[in-house]
């Protein structure tokens, strides 16, 4: 199922966002698999760094954990890391899978927006 997601968000992505799209992961424990990968940036990262970049984003406390008290903004629904040449969001598909993407940074204009999108697709198919 996680795959499928990671499928149609690609799609999506590259319909919406052309080139800017660089990558669509999906990571689960502690290995990834590769759904999407820019044909610039698949002649330059090595496997291993691609591994070093998935696990350098694990996120130490789960995106959506219920919590007694909500946190003043509410529930954490998504992670977004803003690099000099890429965003990277990162989505929680189920309790141990989520879908990462990177974009070029033209791609985020209008950020919220185009987080609720991707966010949209993700949450229909958990």
């Amino acid at each position: 199922m996680v795959r499928d997601t990671a499928h149609r968000l690609a799609e999506y992505l590259s319909r919406r966002i052309g080139d800017e799209l660089r990558t669509v992961v999906i990571a689960d424990g502690d290995g990834y698999e590769l759904e999407y990968i820019r044909d610039d940036l698949s002649e330059r990262y090595t496997e291993r760094t691609l591994a070093d970049v998935v696990s350098d984003l694990r996120v130490e406390t789960p995106l959506s954990a219920p919590s007694v008290d909500s946190p003043p903004a509410g529930e954490r629904r998504a992670v977004v890391y803003y690099y000099e040449n890429a965003f990277v969001l990162q989505f929680p598909f189920s309790e141990t899978e989520r879908i990462i993407i990177s974009v070029g940074t033209d791609a985020g204009t209008d950020l919220l927006w185009f987080i609720e999108d991707c966010r949209r697709i993700v949450d229909r198919s958990g």
